[in-house]
């Protein structure tokens, strides 16, 4: 059982690691503070806002996955998508290539990951 409440807890962890960047979908001008990125344009608003918006309902998903047993794989699975999916793309454009803030995405997301094995081991039996 104690266990239990540490992998809910690495689950509310990885559910506002993904909402945190919802802030850029109510406040664009902070992608540059988030991502050290300029947005150049409305169309790279548009889908970084849409990006942001996406991942906050993932991280919304996690957190209630937490508590409510009924969603918890299909949560976990979209945010072992949604890690992995960054993590590669991060690879194909080169992990030299990104700035520091991106470079801190990354980092995040394979703590994040990690934390999300710990509950999967945890949870899945």
């Amino acid at each position: 059982m104690r266990f239990e409440y540490l992998a809910q807890a690495a689950l509310v962890l990885i559910g506002v690691i993904h909402i945190v960047p919802g802030i850029v979908a109510c406040a664009p001008g902070r992608a540059v503070a988030v991502y050290g990125t300029e947005l150049g344009n409305r169309d790279q608003e548009l889908l970084l806002r849409h990006r942001a918006l996406l991942l906050a309902l993932v991280g919304a998903g996690v957190i209630v996955g937490a508590f409510f047993a009924p969603i918890r794989v299909a949560a976990m699975t979209a945010a072992a998508i949604s890690l992995i999916s960054y993590l590669a793309l991060a690879g194909t454009v080169g992990f030299h290539e990104l700035n520091g803030k991106t470079k801190r995405v990354a980092w995040v997301d394979v703590v994040a990951l990690i934390a999300l094995a710990v509950a999967a081991l945890v949870f899945i039996e």
